[in-house]
């Protein structure tokens, strides 16, 4: 069994006058794939900036256990700036020139740059200026940025929203991979329920102020779902894929 990697306890979430979580509690093991889901204010990003102490726990505990590890985070594409013209292997350059301690020489940093280039598959955009990405390349070089520091842990915030139905797939799909290949514990915030399905193993839903959280096995039933959102929600697995159904008409469903 993997040991324990951070824990909230009974903890409440948000701002001054504005709380959006309460009596929150959750454990994160080493190496666990958890997803984040919540329709659009329901305190996604407030999880996750708690998480990364952005935000101030306002009741509670947290931490980390037994410290703070490496993280690496992949920010949503509108947080970037496309416009200024530089190229893709330079924006990676950069990343790794500011971890260097001042006054030494700079290093040369070529064979990092290509194994995070590779590992994302955009080893063929290293000369592409920014504002020539499609939104999936943006989001793969945005991955290699975090990757570049070697992270354990790997936060992603709504990494696939600029993204087609088919580079989402795709996207998402290298994501599981690097979880399963290099042993990294991810924790990926979105909207779509769907997407997580076969990919994530462990599943957080944000629903009117509280955290549902549980296996993907236990979580994505048709009962567990109906009783999460308050409506009738079916699950079906066909041809080892998970089809979730929720009735739309309905506020507070899933995507």
């Amino acid at each position: 069994m993997s040991e324990t990697l951070f824990e909230f306890q009974h903890a409440t979430l948000g701002y001054r006058g504005n709380l959006l979580l309460r009596d929150l509690s959750l454990s994160l093991a080493a190496g666990d794939f958890l997803g984040i889901v919540g329709p659009n204010g329901a305190g996604k990003s407030t999880l996750v900036k708690t998480m990364l102490g952005l935000l101030a726990l306002r009741e509670g505990r947290m931490g980390w256990l037994p410290h703070r590890p490496r993280i690496g985070y992949v920010p949503q594409r509108e947080q970037i700036d496309a416009i200024w013209p530089m190229r893709v292997c330079d924006t990676l350059r950069l990343t790794l020139a500011a971890l260097d301690r001042p006054g030494l020489r700079a290093k040369d940093h070529s064979a990092e740059i290509s194994r995070v280039m590779t590992a994302t598959g955009i080893e063929s955009l290293a000369e592409h200026t920014l504002n020539t990405l499609s939104g999936g390349e943006m989001q793969r070089l945005l991955l290699a940025r975090a990757l570049i520091v070697r992270p354990t842990v790997l936060f992603l915030d709504e990494p696939t929203a600029a993204m087609d139905l088919f580079s989402t797939g795709r996207f998402l799909d290298l994501i599981a991979g690097l979880h399963r290949d290099e042993g990294l514990t991810v924790i990926l915030v979105t909207h779509d329920l769907q997407s997580l399905a076969g990919r994530a193993d462990r599943l957080g839903i944000l629903s009117n102020g509280a955290l549902h959280y549980g296996s993907a096995e236990d979580m994505l039933t048709t009962q567990r779902l109906s009783e999460v959102y308050g409506c009738s929600v079916q699950v079906e697995h066909r041809e080892g894929r998970c089809h979730i159904h929720a009735d739309t008409a309905k506020p507070g469903t899933p995507a």
